[in-house]
């Protein structure tokens, strides 16, 4: 037997190393985080479609906003399992289906909310409040996350500017008085609970016939214009809480990915993929919802056939808006993606408000207006360069 000599031993060494140096090298290469303009972009993408995804549906009768919400969740469902199959998802995660369970919660009282205070006004409001919560959720930590700090002082002074300033802007909306066109309802002659009402424009009808009315919910006939408007700001307010917890679920799985590793590897940090998740206990949650309603209706829920298509197309809308905001959260954090999507929206179903539905009239309500907007402008710019 022929004994190694030393410089063997050095050679086998120096091969051993190179081996192990290889191997380290084999595998998935780690994610690349996604480009800050991708995030902009989303923010963008988000802000035009959840400020306009009302506008189909804004012309029927949504009647109590039940039938309508599960109609809108089942278009909402669709759009992320159409992106689960274009990006190729095996993955479902059932934590991230309490962020859906949280948003249509929230959402059971959005009809009621536009119906009381107006869309522009609603949407604003619901608005400022998911700010809050989802950019506290991000920047502090809330419920087990990673607090996102900007990287130096002054962005962290533009961050916390954006916010108050975000928050300030809402303040100048309450004092907006919504012009809502009421509908008008023909009087059929036929008193019974089966009777037909003919919703037709006012000038239309003759003035002997017609009766000014809000035939979804009957109870706001006897309320005053202010208890109305105090009615719709406090629900919006919380359902904006809800909305700003949606995000929670998922971002805690990032921020935790050592716990949810499948076959060793760590969750992806792109938010689309936790899309299908999400969307899925929106669905969910929202049938259990309408059961529940449909029970307590006795079986003979509020359901006008006209709504279904506006109502798809609202939903579909909305699900292309939300998955602009989870990249725009992917690509900025919470802490900076929230103030931008939380605002623009707001500004976007204004103008939808001030020029198409003629909502917003009046010098006071202008100036108000305005101001608000110029606010909430100046507070997106803000947490933009805080990025």
């Amino acid at each position: 037997m022929i004994a190694k000599s030393s410089s063997d031993d050095v050679i086998d060494n120096v091969v051993d190393t190179r081996i192990d140096n290889n191997s380290t090298t084999i595998g998935p290469s780690p994610e690349k985080p996604l480009p800050l303009w991708t995030g902009f972009v989303g923010c963008l993408v988000a802000s035009i479609f959840f400020g306009s995804n009302l506008l189909p549906v804004k012309q029927f009768s949504a009647g109590d906003g039940l039938f309508f919400q599960f109609v809108f969740c089942v278009a909402v469902w669709f759009v992320g399992l159409v992106v689960d199959l274009i990006i190729g998802n095996e993955r479902f995660y059932p934590l991230v289906l309490i962020g859906g369970v949280l948003w249509t919660t929230g959402n059971l009282v959005t009809v009621l909310c536009i119906k009381a205070c107006g869309l522009a006004v609603g949407l604003l409001i619901w608005g400022t409040t998911s700010l809050i919560m989802g950019w506290a959720g991000g920047r502090f930590g809330i419920l087990g996350l990673t607090p996102q700090v900007p990287k130096t002082n002054s962005k962290i002074a533009l961050n916390y500017a954006s916010v108050v300033l975000a928050a300030l802007s809402a303040v100048f909306f309450l004092f907006i008085k919504s012009t809502r066109t009421p509908r008008v309802v023909r009087n059929s002659g036929i008193n019974d609970d089966n009777s037909t009402i003919e919703l037709e424009k006012a000038e239309n009808i003759s003035d002997e016939d017609e009766v000014n009315v809000e035939t979804d919910f009957p109870f706001l006939n006897r309320l005053s214009d202010r208890v109305q408007q105090i009615l719709g700001c406090t629900l919006a307010s919380i359902a904006g809480i809800f909305y700003g917890l949606m995000f929670i679920p998922d971002q805690y799985i990032r921020d935790h990915g050592e716990n949810y590793k499948l076959n060793n590897e760590l969750p992806p940090n792109n938010g689309l993929y936790y899309i299908n998740s999400q969307y899925s206990g929106v669905l969910l949650s929202s049938l259990f919802y309408f059961i529940i309603y449909a029970a307590w209706k006795r079986n003979k829920p509020s359901i006008n056939p006209s709504i279904v298509l506006p109502a798809m197309v609202s939903g579909t809308m909305w699900a292309i808006a939300n998955i602009g905001f989870i990249v725009a959260i992917s690509a900025l954090k919470n802490a900076v993606a929230y103030p931008i999507v939380s605002v623009l929206p707001g500004i976007v179903t204004s103008l939808w408000s001030l020029f198409l539905f003629r909502e917003i009239q009046g010098k006071n309500n202008y100036i108000f207006l305005g101001i608000g907007m110029f606010i909430r402008i100046l507070a997106a710019i803000l947490s933009g360069l805080s990025a």
